[in-house]
């Protein structure tokens, strides 16, 4: 019987054996997890806990050598294959989202969930952010792909294992601190990102066939074949075809020109100056400072940047200048409010023959006042007419000398804060008569 029972032994451990050199490469190289054994356990205790799969048992046995499962040294190391490994599927949850995004084909909702294998897609002005376990948040500006390839809490200690590939765009991620064995990657198809604690970015360029990290706290392992760098906080690293490139220090945050400003225009505009050996800049507009929720983006090489449709409100605005490689800098974030206001000024028929009538049109809700003004072109004197408080869209002047008249008008709101007054455009008008 023994010799018999010893034989099914072995014709299980062979098997096991092929199963597991029968594995592709990519899961070959998955390290294992090591687990030391504790007074009372055996082989078979263990497999009941942390393993899954009818032949795991005897596959961790050949894997480790283990020929007398119930007497195992106290202390000794076990590699547990992650495949093997009973586990909860993480879920990356729907937090914040604008525009075009899709999960497998399918237009987001608030609270969706990515489930492993799942692909995610941005369109243009298409933005979201997932939430996970311990704090953990990956973020997608528009234009981007990616695929959650593995994301499991293994019964083995609560051990978090989480695999996000940006196939194409961007991606950033804040990572949670990480325990021993546990794992948070975000890759491409040109490197892989391995981080402990940190906030990063990835990005691939599938037309230059060029990927970068970019690290902005902590520090990350980037891999590319057999080759593997270090960045930390402030660096980054781009890689192509012929691997990586190198740890290369990220730009400077931009420069922008009074970004606090109360935006009244029609067009969001911002003035911003790239710290030198930028080829271009990125601008981003979120609803609050985390960034989670962003609106609005756009790339740009000269030194303004504007953007239409945003409603009023307060919003956030930050500028990451871009480098030759395609790496993209530090920046700062500003809050900003948007409150369109505004007049245009137009000069009517009046109904009377010796009457001016100058009236405007409103930008913006609410309820708005006037301010008028009329001065003689070239005159340093004070202006002939100066109301405030106007409550209509017009008026009528009369008895206007001949001589050239120049004017304008201001629509006026008022605020938490004090008087918002926005002066349109400055007018001429000719009395010839």
């Amino acid at each position: 019987m023994r010799v018999s029972l010893m034989k099914l032994v072995i014709s299980v451990m062979i098997a096991a054996c092929t199963a597991l050199f029968a594995l592709p490469a990519s899961a070959q190289d998955d390290a294992p997890i090591t687990y030391v054994v504790k007074k009372g356990d055996t082989l078979n205790s263990i497999s009941d806990r942390y393993l899954t799969g009818s032949e795991a048992m005897a596959k961790v046995a050949l894997l480790n050598k283990v020929f007398r499962p119930r007497q195992m040294p106290i202390g000794k190391k076990l590699e547990l294959p992650r495949n093997l490994l009973r586990f909860e599927q993480v879920p990356l949850r729907v937090e914040r989202f604008s525009g075009p995004v899709q999960v497998g084909g399918t237009q987001v909702e608030a609270g969706v969930i990515l489930r492993e294998g799942g692909v995610v897609n941005t369109g243009a002005n298409g933005f979201v952010s997932f939430s996970s376990v311990r704090g953990s948040v990956v973020s997608l500006p528009s234009n981007s792909r990616a695929r959650l390839k593995r994301a499991r809490l293994y019964a083995l200690d609560n051990i978090l294992d989480v695999d996000f590939e940006v196939l194409g765009g961007r991606g950033e991620v804040t990572a949670p601190k990480l325990r021993g064995q546990e794992r948070f990657k975000l890759r491409t198809p040109l490197a892989v990102t391995a981080v402990r604690g940190t906030q990063f970015r990835v990005a691939h360029d599938e037309v230059l066939g060029r990927s970068g990290t970019e690290v902005v706290e902590g520090e990350v392992a980037v891999s590319s074949g057999k080759n593997e760098e270090l960045a930390s906080a402030g660096f980054g690293i781009a890689s192509g075809a012929n691997g990586l490139s190198g740890v290369e220090a990220l730009l400077p945050a931009s420069e922008i020109t009074n970004p606090g400003a109360i935006q009244t225009s029609e067009l969001v505009a911002f003035a911003v100056t790239p710290p030198d050996g930028a080829v271009g800049y990125r601008t981003q507009i979120a609803r609050e400072a985390g960034f989670l929720d962003v609106v609005a983006e756009q790339t740009e090489t000269s030194g303004e940047v504007s953007f239409k449709g945003l409603e009023d409100g307060r919003y956030y605005v930050r500028v990451r200048a871009i480098s030759a490689s395609g790496l993209e800098g530090l920046s700062e974030n500003y809050s900003f409010r948007r409150k369109r206001l505004g007049v245009t000024p137009s000069v009517g028929t009046s109904p009377l023959a010796d009457g001016f009538k100058f009236e405007w049109l409103t930008a913006g809700v609410g309820e708005t006042y006037y301010a008028f003004q009329l001065w003689e072109k070239g005159s340093d004197a004070a202006p002939l007419l100066d109301e405030v408080g106007v409550s209509s869209k017009g008026l009528i002047l009369t008895n206007l000398e001949p001589g050239i008249y120049q004017w304008r008008v201001a629509a006026m709101q008022a605020e938490s804060d004090g008087l918002l007054k926005v002066w349109g455009p400055t007018q001429s008008l000719i009395v010839s008569e």
